[in-house]
């Protein structure tokens, strides 16, 4: 376990700027906005903002306000891999160990509003616990791996590892996007280690004949909701999962094309739109300001690991031999398999579509479930006050 703490050198900075700078532009087509993707006004003020008057070292300064190690994994492959983690111990007494998990377009930055609380709650009757905020490996300043195999099946495992390392027998997780395909290979994998688990995100499918609509709430969920996303805005997955490295030499050249990647994404899944707004409306700022953008952003752009997070995509459709194959991240179960441990699930309103409760209980003990009336793709980000409560209600 050796401390951690980050640091940019400053020539990085300057050249990313440079980049930023010298950017070749598309041509517009007129009155577009976001009909073909991100709209090209708000990209180039986001680009300027960010070559300009962007912070980094306030993020950077951020970041190290928290605990930080870094220490080496071995995953399933054999292959060691440095993992960079918050360990935010609190000082309370009954606290329990706590462990929250990013997946993509993320990292543990989505989580700086909300660890702290978790770790000293300023209501003093709230629980307390000790917050562990592993980065994937391939992402941020965990190592790269460069075997392949390093998937949500293999991620568990090491976790688990991570754990005992700190000394912690048992402890609770909460995860969303990555983080609940990690959760749920988690429940399978180690259900004697983990004493609930709460997800933003479906990870783990019914097997055989429970894998279909089995409720007309279940049938309008595909028809209203699943369908649409995989038709309209899922596809990153097709890319990510097959030939990503083709994409990916755009995206490790060009500042703005990683930026415009990423934060698309944002504001496909983000709950950013009003009532009255057609579907394709919305705006970034009623959730995030410019530098909470652009630090994900930068994140990935300094650390260089937007080509290798995007391989869990690829890992989790071509597990080890030992597992099952994933599908836009869920695990599809045989038969009468289900995750037994007690489960806690958020329905976000606005992000990756989550099943009703009547399905993912032929998956998972449900024990908890909560439908947000706002936020979502990252509610730690948009709705921290929502999830810091859905989480003491369900972990108290």
């Amino acid at each position: 376990m050796q401390p951690f703490q980050i640091h940019v050198p400053e020539a990085e900075i300057t050249e990313l700027r440079r980049r930023l700078r010298d950017t070749r532009w598309l041509p517009e087509v007129p009155d577009s906005g976001w009909l073909y993707g991100i709209d090209l006004a708000f990209t180039q003020d986001l680009a300027a903002y960010w070559a300009d008057e962007f912070d980094w070292r306030a993020i950077e300064s951020q970041l190290n306000g928290f605990p930080q190690f870094k220490t080496s994994l071995t995953a399933w492959n054999d292959e060691s891999l440095g993992i960079h983690f918050i360990h935010r111990r609190s000082s309370r007494a009954d606290a329990r160990p706590l462990m929250i998990q990013h997946g993509w377009p993320s990292s543990v930055y989505d989580f700086h509003k909300i660890i702290d609380e978790l770790a000293e709650p300023s209501d003093p009757s709230a629980p307390a616990f000790h917050v562990i905020a592993p980065t994937l490996p391939g992402y941020g300043w965990s190592d790269i791996p460069k075997r392949s195999g390093v998937g949500p099946s293999a991620i568990a495992d090491m976790w688990v590892e991570l754990m005992s390392r700190l000394g912690y027998d048992e402890f609770l997780y909460h995860g969303g996007d990555w983080g609940a395909s990690v959760g749920g290979q988690l429940a399978l994998r180690h259900p004697e280690r983990i004493l609930r688990i709460h997800l933003t995100a479906g990870a783990l499918q019914p097997g055989g004949s429970a894998a279909r609509p089995q409720t007309e709430e279940e049938q309008r969920f595909v028809v209203e909701e699943q369908e649409p996303y995989v038709r309209d805005d899922a596809a990153h997955r097709g890319i990510h999962g097959t030939k990503f490295q083709t994409m990916a030499f755009h995206l490790e050249d060009s500042p703005v094309g990683l930026m415009a990647w990423i934060v698309d994404k944002w504001w496909l899944l983000a709950d950013i739109m009003r009532e009255d707004e057609q579907p394709r409306g919305g705006d970034l700022y009623r959730r995030f300001s410019k530098d909470e953008l652009l630090a994900t952003v930068s994140i990935y752009w300094f650390t260089r690991t937007q080509s290798s997070a995007m391989r869990i995509y690829h890992e989790a459709m071509r597990p080890p031999a030992e597992t099952e194959a994933e599908v836009g991240g869920q695990v599809q179960l045989r038969e009468g398999q289900r995750a037994e441990i007690p489960a806690g699930f958020a329905k976000l309103k606005r992000g990756t579509p989550l099943p009703p409760r009547s399905w993912c209980e032929r998956a998972f003990n449900v024990v908890h479930w909560s439908e947000f009336p706002e936020g979502g793709h990252f509610p730690a980000m948009e709705v921290p006050d929502l999830l810091l409560d859905d989480l003491r209600q369900f972990f108290a």
